[in-house]
């Protein structure tokens, strides 16, 4: 499994793989986003997993993971986790879980937390205002 970065200017099979799976989901210019590719039959690329960092000041927040929906429940988003850890920050990254998702993200080093900056918190308040159910996690490395 291998993570490739996209430039901002080769995004157009993201778009549509979010639009087609995660059709709230809202791409922005200011983001990293990362893709898994296949091989299909007929030799094309194919994506079958994302997940997207989006800087808010100077925290990052992990957003968007997706896994092709006939991939999931083989390892692939571990995986994707685990080859994001070197670039995950200390109490400076975070994530809005759905409360299905937090243990997969406790095993990632990722813990509920309610200790977040302004901009973080103020994301937050926004989308629960909006009726999103999320249990909002910071990266700690404290536990290794």
């Amino acid at each position: 499994m291998k993570l490739c970065w996209l430039d901002t200017d080769n995004r157009c099979d993201a778009y549509i793989f979010y639009k087609r799976y995660l059709p709230y989901a809202r791409l922005n210019k200011k983001e990293c986003v990362g893709v898994v590719f296949t091989r299909t039959d007929e030799g094309e690329r194919q994506i079958i997993a994302s997940v997207r960092l989006r800087p808010i000041g100077s925290f990052t927040l992990l957003t968007g993971m997706l896994v092709h929906p006939d991939y999931r429940g083989q390892g692939l988003a571990h995986q994707i986790m685990a080859s994001l850890a070197d670039i995950f920050e200390h109490n400076r990254t975070f994530l809005f879980s759905l409360p299905s998702l937090a243990g997969f993200y406790q095993q990632h080093q990722f813990i509920p937390t309610e200790d977040v900056p302004n901009d973080i918190l103020q994301l937050f308040t926004k989308y629960q205002r909006q009726g999103k159910e999320f249990v909002l996690m910071k990266f700690s490395d404290e536990f290794q």
